[in-house]
């Protein structure tokens, strides 16, 4: 069946249709695991790249999601190629399936995949990124974060779209647009020099990183910094990106960054706590506020405590409740 799709202001032609596995070309290009591609030293063959792709648990959960839907829903996005058909959209879906398809062999739900197919050089590199922006960082088959990362850092530096381009195609704000660029040169420098494609996981320390003014100025522009920064992540110091959004106050104080180098992030949180006992206790966290407000309390409601029964009785309670905590901890007040 004849269709046509809207892209960039064209109006592409492309062909519905169910191809069989057999039929397809696993797309070389494939910005999924261009990482790991770029790392093998033999060529790229068909098996391999079946290998790595499988190799990813987003992959293996998707084989599984195929097999208890029957097939493949979503059709697959290919291009006529030397009588085959190349997978320029829906590699991960492909592989998936002929790995549920050689565990239930004469299975037809899981010979065939749905397709778009359009003519070979119908559709440019340009038409190519935009549409897997549309399908994986925008729409329902969201990338991973560091991959859409990549292929934001891929419209904006090969593509050459613009910041207003990528704010209205994308639906991002030009704050997230800057994160996603800085922590994504910042994760691609880090993996150079620790290039295990475990350390891939270190996208999301970066961009907690990229999400913090100060944070990121500091690492743009003072290498010492940087370096250490590195060296936390290297070391486990650092073992949760959430734990970057704690830097700030942890470089505040000089013990608990010292411990940070030596033991990392819970035991130099250990120290702000232990000096800052609201910092790991909800209880001290409310006495805390609690004194706050009653040290900034204004004039009205002073003027207004002693003609107040009620505003007396929660303050008598108050002041037995901490009689009474101090009573069962044995301490002075």
């Amino acid at each position: 069946m004849r269709d046509q799709i809207r892209i960039q202001d064209r109006d592409i032609p492309f062909e519905r249709s169910r191809l069989s596995l057999d039929e397809l070309t696993l797309d070389p290009n494939n910005p999924r695991i261009q990482y790991l591609i770029g790392r093998q030293a033999e060529p790229i063959t068909q098996e391999r790249l079946d290998e790595l792709l499988w190799a990813k648990d987003q992959v293996k959960a998707l084989g599984q999601a195929i097999k208890q839907n029957g097939g493949v829903y979503d059709a697959i996005i290919v291009q006529k190629h030397d009588g085959r058909y190349l997978v320029r959209e829906g590699n991960s879906r492909t592989v998936a399936t002929c790995h549920i398809a050689a565990q239930h062999p004469g299975d037809d739900r899981f010979t065939t995949v749905p397709a778009m197919v359009f003519d070979d050089g119908v559709l440019s590199d340009d038409d190519i990124a935009v549409l897997l922006a549309d399908m994986h960082v925008t729409g329902k088959i969201r990338w991973d974060a560091y991959e859409q990362a990549k292929h934001v850092s891929t419209l904006y530096n090969v593509h050459g779209k613009t910041y207003d381009w990528l704010a209205t195609h994308l639906r991002l704000s030009k704050s997230k647009i800057t994160r996603q660029l800085k922590a994504y040169s910042w994760t691609t420098d880090y993996l150079n020099e620790h290039p295990d494609p475990k350390n891939l996981d270190k996208f999301s320390f970066y961009d907690e990183l990229a999400g913090k003014r100060d944070l990121a100025d500091r690492y743009t522009d003072d290498l010492e910094f940087q370096q250490r920064f590195k060296r936390w992540l290297t070391d486990g110091r650092l073992n949760d990106s959430k734990q970057v959004r704690q830097l700030p106050m942890l470089l505040g104080n000089a013990q608990a960054t010292e411990v940070l180098d030596e033991k990392g992030y819970v035991a130099a949180a250990r120290v702000l706590v232990s000096e800052d006992p609201a910092l790991g206790s909800d209880l001290y966290d409310a006495v805390k506020r609690a004194t706050d407000k009653l040290t900034k309390a204004p004039a009205d409601e002073i003027r207004d405590l002693a003609q107040n029964k009620q505003k007396l009785l929660m303050l008598r309670n108050l002041r037995r409740a901490i009689d009474d905590l101090a009573t069962l901890a044995d301490a002075q007040l």
